[in-house]
């Protein structure tokens, strides 16, 4: 089956700015479909669980501790729009560190660099305060990673060139 690779593309304090960007990014893609849009959020403390869920009523828990322990936790909320993607971020990064994810797309093909139109590992992500996809460790930025094919790096620039942006770092393994 195998993993995306993601590219981050921005890096920035400025969260309007990094949503921005993705809903740049969006305009690119052949297809999407908002409805596959989520928040994930990591829970590890009761308080921090407590503030999510009463933040995000409905939103779904998943337990991840061991031996019977509920946390860590992750807190899934679906989003549809860009617009909800800004409201619901700026309240989970008030709580703890979390990312969007855009994962039913289509990335266009790239004839020129011999590319098909990529749906399997096309995902598009902004993750507040951090660096890394998994938001492992805090960081005072926001980062814009685009998701491809492992080895598609080609196509991560080509993405990023569509949006007067540009890779700023290392790609990491994605999901």
């Amino acid at each position: 089956m195998g993993n995306t690779c993601a590219w981050p593309v921005l890096r920035t304090t400025d969260l309007g700015e990094a949503l921005d960007l993705a809903e740049r990014l969006l305009a690119v893609t052949s297809w999407y479909d908002p409805s596959w849009c989520h928040l994930d959020a990591w829970a590890h403390s009761e308080s921090e669980l407590r503030l999510l869920t009463d933040a995000f009523p409905g939103a779904g828990v998943r337990s991840y501790g061991v031996d019977g322990a509920l946390l860590p936790a992750n807190v899934a909320v679906g989003v549809e729009t860009v617009a909800e993607a800004r409201d619901t971020l700026a309240t989970g990064m008030a709580i703890t560190r979390c990312h969007v994810l855009w994962h039913n797309l289509k990335w266009p093909p790239v004839p020129e660099l011999g590319l098909d139109e990529e749906y399997k590992y096309a995902e598009l992500e902004v993750a507040c305060n951090s660096h890394d996809i998994h938001c492992g460790e805090w960081a005072p930025e926001h980062t814009v990673f685009v998701h491809a094919r492992p080895g598609h790096d080609a196509r991560a620039a080509w993405l990023a060139a569509q949006v007067d942006a540009r890779v700023v770092g290392p790609s990491e393994e994605g999901w």
